[in-house]
């Protein structure tokens, strides 16, 4: 069971930024990438490391002192290294240790201090033009209640002025909230470039004209447009796309029975052929 030794300050106007942190690259990049995505003087990035061992002794109990120091002094040199980085950084860096599953330990952080967003790093396999996920980072991504921030070890920072917003879903339900997607699109003055991925091809247009009046209620204020695929496959049909168009950022919504969600429920291991340096936006809802 995972628990705190330090406990988050409310700060119910602030947005709240999670990063999880292993110290690898990929931890690295994807803080360094959400720092310059987010950032802002309203904005506090928390540093969270974990540890977790499947059993108890006292040795167990030796190494998480011995652990908790190293991570406390891992944590520092992190939080040195971002404001070497960021020289004129607006926002508040905090950093906590925690003991669990990084997956119980982020949901539960989430859960109870009111995150915004989760960002997360990924990495790519040698040779293959696909983002690999493990399984404690897949759990997160199916179950997370917040918004989440997929960085893949080859991104590069850009601001994102072009967002593919992918869907195989109709969108007009009240309760999907795309509040992420609206702010960071307003925040950049991005063009929302919406793409449906239909399994059959029937009734294209009837599907397409829903699927258009649904962009312009969620989107009414930021320029948008909307493609319609024909695939079976729909991580092909959005890799296609994203070859002939490039983009910024992806976006997607994480409802159940949509693609991505049935995606990261299937295995342990995942493997997503996608643009190993096109981070991703994954927003989830309940319908």
């Amino acid at each position: 069971m995972s628990f705190y030794p330090i406990f988050l300050r409310k700060i119910e106007t602030m947005k709240k930024i999670l990063l999880p942190t292993d110290f690898s690259e990929n931890a690295k990049n994807a803080i360094d990438y959400s720092i310059a995505l987010f950032d802002a003087s309203e904005t506090v990035f928390i540093l969270l490391n974990t540890f977790y061992v499947p059993y108890s002794s006292t040795e167990v109990i030796i190494s998480h002192d011995a652990f908790r120091k190293q991570s406390e002094e891992s944590l520092e040199l992190e939080i040195q290294r971002i404001k070497q980085q960021f020289p004129n950084l607006k926002g508040n860096i905090e950093s906590h240790f925690a003991i669990g599953e990084v997956a119980s330990v982020v949901n539960s952080f989430v859960q109870k201090e009111g995150m915004d967003y989760v960002a997360m790093g990924t990495k790519g396999e040698s040779g293959v033009d696909s983002i690999f996920v493990g399984s404690a980072a897949a759990a997160m991504i199916s179950t997370v209640e917040c918004s989440l921030i997929i960085v893949p070890e080859n991104a590069v920072y850009t601001n994102p002025e072009k967002i593919l917003f992918t869907t195989n879903k109709e969108l007009q339900n009240d309760e999907l909230n795309l509040e992420s997607l609206n702010e960071i699109a307003k925040k950049y003055n991005s063009t929302i470039h919406g793409l449906y991925v239909s399994e059959t091809g029937e009734d294209k247009k009837l599907e397409a004209a829903f699927i258009r009046f649904d962009l312009n209620v969620q989107f009414q204020d930021i320029q948008h447009d909307l493609k319609v695929e024909v695939n079976k496959d729909p991580i092909e049909a959005i890799e296609k796309h994203m070859e002939k168009y490039p983009v910024d950022l992806v976006a997607m919504v994480s409802t159940r029975g949509s693609f991505f969600h049935e995606l990261f429920h299937k295995s342990v291991t995942k493997k997503i052929a996608m643009h190993t340096h096109i981070p991703m936006l994954v927003m989830h809802t309940e319908v």
